[in-house]
């Protein structure tokens, strides 16, 4: 091999440890999972589905993927990166990215996670887990816009109560000066 190539080689090899790192740095979710077993259709499947969640999976050579985690709190877990790697990068709602790959790895058990990052933190299999367990933005928002409503309703119910008790008052006042004739 001449020199010229493997110069080109080398210089193209950067710029994807580049690209990879400004992916890691962007991304609120990383997570790193061995995808052996897993048929072609399936894969692709799964990565349109992932898109809908602005998230993206790329199949990285693991020499790659270190030097990119270069950095990170993933560059002396070197274990991380032995066997075929496959990487999620979430770029918004993290739990959402989460439960699909939950839920792709329910249907696809051969598949394993290796780790993530969350926010730049190191996360293991469990921590991923974990976080695919919590509601998403929609439903903690949907829960939070019930709690802060809550109070409103209850202090007009109370406020609607009050009438109603007094005309329930003179009603019975009304009906023992009846019988009282």
């Amino acid at each position: 091999m001449s020199e010229a190539v493997m110069r080109k080689s080398v210089i193209k090899k950067q710029q994807v440890v580049e690209e990879i790192k400004g992916k890691i740095e962007r991304a609120k979710l990383i997570v790193i999972f061995d995808f052996t077993g897993i048929d072609a259709n399936a894969m692709a499947d799964f990565r349109k589905e992932i898109k809908k969640k602005d998230a993206e999976i790329k199949v990285i050579k693991n020499t790659i993927l270190y030097r990119a985690c270069n950095g990170t709190q993933l560059y002396d877990k070197i274990d991380i990166f032995k066997g075929p790697s496959a990487v999620i990068f979430a770029y918004e709602d993290i739990v959402t990215a989460a439960k699909a790959l939950k839920e792709f790895l329910k249907e696809n058990e051969a598949a394993k996670v290796k780790a993530g990052l969350v926010e730049g933190n190191f996360v293991t299999a469990e921590g991923i887990d974990a976080l695919a367990s919590l509601p998403s933005r929609e439903e903690l928002l949907a829960q939070l816009f019930a709690a802060m409503k809550a109070p409103i309703t209850n202090f007009v119910r109370v406020l609607n109560a009050v009438p109603q008790k007094a005309v329930m008052v003179l009603n019975a006042i009304k009906e023992e000066k009846e019988k009282q004739g």
